[in-house]
C-alpha cells in the first residue's frame, strides 16, 4: 500500500483551492458546515492534488452546533470510485461556524483516515478567500492522533500552485 506519511510536499492547484472554498462558502450560507475531500496522485515524496470530491453530504445545525454526517454507502461509493481511478484520497477539508480547530468529532470521524493523511478546518463558514494560513491543519499520525501542523509548516506542506 502506498503511504501518505511520506509525503513532503503537497501540490494543491489554486482552481481546486477556490472551487473548494466556493462549495464551503455556499453550504456556509445555509449556515451549516461542508466537507470536501482532496485526491490525486503520488511521485515520491510529492502528491499532487488533482480534483476535489464532494460527498453527498448532511449538514445538521441543532442547539448543540453544527456537523456534517456522509453515509457509509456514500463512503464506499467513494472507495469505489477511488480504486477504480487509482487515485488516492490525500486530505478532507471543512468549514466550521467560526474558528478552525479539530473537534473531538472531527477527530474520531475523519474520512481520511490513513496515516499521514490531512484534515483542514476553515474558519467562518469560508467567508474569506482560501488560505492554507487560516486554516486550521492537521495530520494523522501511526498512533492514530491527528497533530496539529503549525501555520509555518503547513505553508510548506501545502503549496498552491498556478497548474
Amino acid at each position: 500500500m502506498t503511504s501518505l506519511s511520506n509525503i513532503e510536499t503537497v501540490f494543491l492547484p489554486k482552481k481546486l483551492a477556490n472551487k473548494t472554498q466556493l462549495f464551503l462558502r455556499t453550504v456556509g450560507q445555509s449556515r451549516k458546515e461542508g466537507l470536501a475531500l482532496w485526491v490525486g496522485s503520488i511521485d515520491g515524496r510529492t502528491f499532487r492534488i488533482t480534483n476535489i470530491l464532494v460527498p453527498r453530504q448532511r449538514g445538521i445545525r441543532s442547539d448543540d452546533g453544527v456537523c456534517v454526517v456522509v453515509s457509509s454507502e456514500e463512503m464506499l461509493r467513494i472507495n469505489m470510485e477511488l480504486h477504480q481511478s487509482g487515485l488516492f484520497l490525500i486530505g478532507q477539508i471543512h468549514s466550521h461556524p467560526t474558528e478552525a480547530f479539530h473537534s473531538e468529532m472531527d477527530d474520531e470521524n475523519a474520512i481520511a483516515n490513513r496515516v499521514g493523511s490531512l484534515s483542514l478546518v476553515v474558519p467562518d463558514f469560508a467567508a474569506a478567500d482560501f488560505s492554507i494560513a487560516t486554516c486550521a491543519v492537521y495530520r494523522l499520525s501511526a498512533d492514530g492522533t491527528w497533530n496539529n501542523v503549525p501555520t509555518n509548516l503547513a505553508i510548506k506542506l501545502i503549496q498552491l500552485t498556478e497548474e
